[in-house]
């Protein structure tokens, strides 16, 4: 009989080689969906934080630059509510009454909202900055970005407001109280 190799190496892998590739490649998948839940948790926390972020910034310049109150908040029927900060946030100009959206007042940009698990909290129902930079009043304290708050498995973001206008980023654990 004849040789059907005819002598060549023989080119592929086994069944058994492969599953033993495919069972140790199923193992560290495994390993690695289970720490890519909250390696996606932080990103979008990062994203967020540094969104809401650059909006503190921007409305503070939009201040300086306009020569006008401008104020940050969550709007619904056109006043700023203090419970509706993880919904879609607004920056105007705020022309009239300090804290409602009126005839006068133009908007400057939208901010999305957070994520349906998440939870941004101010203590405040609006930040308006003067034509200085600095807040309005009493309006300088602390958001706190709250990452799936319902289960308080992870630490947050909190970006403090100083009473001059500036922001500081900074981790929180007030989401696990």
């Amino acid at each position: 009989m004849k040789d059907i190799n005819n002598g060549a190496k023989r080119l592929g892998t086994t069944l058994i080689e492969t599953m033993v590739v495919l069972s140790i490649m199923s193992i560290m998948c495994h390993l690695v969906l289970f720490n890519y839940q909250p390696l996606l948790i932080n990103i979008r926390l990062d994203n967020h934080i540094a969104k809401v972020n650059r909006a503190i910034g921007l409305s503070r310049l939009s201040a300086v630059s306009y020569g006008a109150n401008v104020t940050f908040c969550a709007l619904k029927n056109n006043q700023c509510h203090s419970d509706n900060w993880h919904k879609e946030l607004t920056v105007f100009t705020d022309t009239n009454k300090v804290g409602k959206f009126d005839g006068k007042d133009k908007v400057l940009f939208y901010i999305e909202p957070t994520h349906s698990e998440d939870m941004l909290t101010y203590p405040r129902p609006f930040i308006t900055f003067r034509y200085n930079g600095t807040p309005m009043g009493f309006h300088n304290g602390t958001f706190i970005y709250c990452p799936k708050y319902k289960q308080a498995s992870h630490k947050g973001l909190a970006i403090s407001i100083s009473y001059t206008g500036r922001t500081k980023i900074k981790n929180t654990s007030k989401c696990q109280e």
